[in-house]
């Protein structure tokens, strides 16, 4: 799989996580995770997978051609 394919794979994942209906299914307060309601852990761990993801990417020049 080409690195560029795999990166917008992973950052389309993780923004439709973020902001599709899906966070409708986790808006509840009971589970807690690490002492948080639930929903505010899903948002925080997608928006922390999205910035590995983007840091990773623009340490690997993501989107420049290979003959620069």
């Amino acid at each position: 799989m080409n690195r560029r394919i795999a990166f917008t794979v992973l950052i389309i994942l993780g923004l439709v996580m973020m902001e599709s209906p899906i966070i409708l299914f986790v808006n509840k307060v009971e589970p807690t995770v690490m002492g948080m309601p639930f929903l505010l852990f899903w948002i925080l761990f997608w928006w922390a997978f999205c910035t590995i993801v983007f840091l990773v990417a623009y340490r690997m020049n993501w989107g420049k051609n290979k003959r620069e």
